[in-house]
């Protein structure tokens, strides 16, 4: 009597995970390419400024290096757990 109602959540459960790394595949390139514009301006800010302001640059590069690193990473391990679960 429940089989009918079970497998079509069940159904709508994937669909509804489908549709989650549909809009997360679609926004990777984007908050990746927003923390490669963040690396370079940080670089860019860091070559034409000097003192104190030439340090918090320096700290935004190495900020946006390791958002980079993280991201990346993620998106590795991300890709692996997709390819050996789903």
């Amino acid at each position: 009597m429940l089989a009918p109602v079970t497998s079509l959540a069940t159904k709508s459960v994937l669909d509804l995970i489908d549709t989650g790394q549909s809009i997360l595949r679609a926004l990777s390139p984007l908050i990746m390419s927003l923390a490669v514009i963040y690396f370079v301006w940080a670089l860019t800010q860091y070559l034409l400024k000097e003192g104190e302001e030439r340090a918090k640059a320096k700290d935004a590069m190495i900020w946006g290096v390791l958002i980079l690193f993280v991201m990346v990473s993620v998106w590795g391990l991300v890709e692996i757990l997709d390819a050996t679960v789903f």
